[in-house]
This record gives structure tokens, C-alpha cells and sequence, in this order.
């Protein structure tokens, strides 16, 4: 085996049962058990690693296979803790008349992932509109929960497009409420429309509202790119399923991909996509492509790791290269330069008294 195909032996493995491919490399070309159940909780896709496994006889070191098996019981179990916190905030914001949308890894259960332990979660994301924020915060302090401390909602209300409440109780957990899907600095993307395209979902027999599929992939596409310094499967995975299990209107993805200016992103994570899952993208897909130099950017960047559209970036200074190679307009870019140093320089001068939060 050549060194470079053996030194990503465990992304090779990982990959091909992800795939669910007939033919896997043989488990014995993993070195270290441990390190490969590391590698799928970092990628957070253990669950489904582990499902894939387990219709395999011989797939997995019994060992990984163990390890998977708790993993998968810890995202069921966290799962739960969020879904019945859901149910109590659903119930708040109905009864306030509040209207909302689920937004990322919740609105995908029942939907892409028929058992909730496939799908790992960290939060919930809700989608309300700006203006329903303060009668929003006034409900839910009133029952308990943790509100922003008033620096953190300036910060949040300067700087990004949603407020982070925590519950109460024991386990708490903590919940975004967004009334945008990306800063205004970066995109053009009207929430009224979202909320008015809206679909209706069901999640252990309660439902829910979501996006509609359109703006879904361009919401998990846009979520994906923003990650490109941390890029992770399971976000390769949501795309996977839309794609295969969504009504998707090609010519209506690319109309509103141009007006919200994502048209980048999207070429980004359909690219990350086709590299992991090939032949998975349909024709209609591949037209979205980056521009040459874009391209060229990220060419700069590539990696053998069969896992990863690029070699990390972590705190590397190339990390801001490929963030503004992914707006779609270079007028985008000096806007978005723009609006965050003035709101720096605000804020070392005391001029803004926004405070960059910390989780509590």
C-alpha cells in the first residue's frame, strides 16, 4: 500500500462505511482501535459508523465496535434531553404566539435520519423574526431561563444574526434563536420568505415547522462552508440525504442562491460533497462551480486526506483567504471588512459596550 493511502487508513475505513460500500479495506489496517472511534465522534458521525458495522460481520475491531456502541447511546440519550426541551419551549413560544422554524440538526430528524440517534445535536436552532426577540426574551426569563447578560445581547445584536438562552433545570442546554441564516454583511437572504416557504415536519409525533428544501440545502450548504476551518462529516451527511431524499428545484436553488449570495458556498460544499460521496451530486448540482481563482485558492489548499476538502486551516492566516473566497461579490468582501472593523475598533475604544459572550 502506498504510504500516503496507509497513513489515512482510518479515513479510508471510515468513508467506506459511511458509503456502505460492498467492499471495505480490511480493519486490521487500523493501527490504533481508539484513534479510529475518535476519528468518527470527531467527524460525529459514531452512530452511524456504528450501524453500518454492525450489519457487517468482521467490520470493526470488537473493541471500536464497543466504543461506537456507547457513543451512539450518549447521542441518544442527548438527544432526548433536547428533544423534551424543545417540547417545553415549542409549548412557551405557541402559547406567547410566537410563530418559529427549526433550523439545523433538529429540523433534520423524522426527516433525513428516521432515528434520533443518528443525528448528533450540541443546541436547537430556532428561526423567529427579529421583532418578536424581546417579547421572545421577556417569556422565557419569566420561566427560568438564562437570557444573555445585557453586553452579550449588544454583542450578539452588533455582530451576528441570533441570542443564546439556556434552560433551566438540570441537564440544561442551550438554544440559538436566529432571525437570519448568515450576517447581513455576507448575504442578502430574506427571512420573511423563509418563514413563509416554510414546510411541515414531525419529530416523535410532535410537529414542527422547518425550511423548505429549497432553502435548506442552501442553509446546511452556506452552515458547511462557514466551517471550513473545521470541517466535520456529519454536516457532508445532511447534504448526502437531502440530495437523495429532497424535492429540490434546481433552477429555484440557483435563482436564490445568486440573490442571497451564496452561490459560493454552495459550489464549496457540493464539491466537499462529490469528493466524499462520489457520483451523489446530480447534474443539475454540478454546475455550481468557483470561479478560477477561488478555485485556484483552494487547489492551493489540497490535502490527501480523503476526509477533509482541504488541509486544516486552524489558526492559520490562510483561514481568511478562503473566508472571503467564499462571498460571492468582491464588494461583499470590503463591506464585510468594513462593517467588523468599525465594530472592532468601537470596541476597543469603549465605544460599543457589546461583549463577546462566554458559554456559562
Amino acid at each position: 500500500m502506498p504510504s500516503f493511502m496507509a497513513s489515512f487508513a482510518s479515513e479510508r475505513l471510515l468513508l467506506s462505511l459511511l458509503r456502505e460500500e460492498v467492499q471495505s479495506p480490511s480493519p486490521d489496517a487500523i493501527a490504533d482501535p481508539s484513534a479510529f472511534v475518535e476519528l468518527c465522534r470527531r467527524h460525529r458521525v459514531a452512530s452511524l459508523i456504528y450501524q453500518a458495522a454492525s450489519r457487517r460481520e468482521g467490520a470493526l475491531p470488537p473493541e471500536a465496535l464497543a466504543a461506537l456502541r456507547e457513543a451512539t447511546r450518549k447521542t441518544l440519550v442527548d438527544n432526548l434531553i433536547l428533544l423534551k426541551a424543545l417540547r417545553n419551549l415549542a409549548s412557551a413560544l405557541t402559547e406567547e404566539g410566537t410563530g418559529f422554524l427549526l433550523l439545523k440538526g433538529a429540523s433534520l430528524l423524522g426527516f433525513l435520519y428516521p432515528e434520533i440517534q443518528q443525528r448528533p445535536m450540541t443546541d436547537l436552532d430556532l428561526l423567529i423574526r427579529e421583532k418578536d426577540w424581546p417579547k421572545v426574551a421577556e417569556t422565557l426569563g419569566g420561566l427560568g431561563y438564562r437570557l444573555p447578560f445585557d453586553e452579550e445581547e449588544r454583542y450578539y445584536q452588533e455582530i451576528w444574526y441570533h441570542q443564546l438562552v439556556e434552560t433551566p433545570g438540570s441537564p440544561s442546554c442551550y438554544v440559538e434563536f436566529h432571525w437570519n441564516l448568515e450576517s447581513v454583511e455576507r448575504s442578502r437572504i430574506d427571512p420573511d420568505e423563509l418563514l413563509r416557504d416554510a414546510l411541515a415536519c414531525e419529530i416523535e409525533g410532535e410537529k414542527f415547522l422547518r425550511l423548505c428544501d429549497d432553502h435548506l440545502l442552501l442553509h446546511l450548504a452556506v452552515h458547511l462552508a462557514h466551517h471550513y476551518h473545521d470541517p466535520s462529516l456529519h454536516w457532508v451527511e445532511d447534504l448526502r440525504r437531502l440530495l437523495v431524499l429532497g424535492n429540490l428545484d434546481w433552477e429555484r436553488v440557483g435563482t436564490t442562491a445568486r440573490m442571497w449570495g451564496v452561490e459560493n458556498c454552495l459550489a464549496y460544499s457540493l464539491g466537499y460533497v462529490e469528493k466524499v460521496f462520489p457520483g451523489i451530486v446530480p447534474e443539475p448540482g454540478r454546475r455550481f462551480t468557483l470561479s478560477p481563482l477561488r478555485g485556484a485558492i483552494l487547489r492551493g489548499l489540497r490535502t490527501e486526506n480523503p476526509a477533509l476538502p482541504h488541509r486544516p486551516l486552524g489558526g492559520s492566516p490562510l483561514r481568511h483567504a478562503v473566508s472571503m473566497s467564499l462571498l460571492d461579490r468582491w464588494s461583499d468582501v470590503g463591506r464585510y471588512v468594513a462593517a467588523h472593523s468599525v465594530s472592532r475598533i468601537a470596541r476597543a475604544l469603549g465605544v460599543s459596550r457589546g461583549k463577546p459572550p462566554g458559554r456559562r
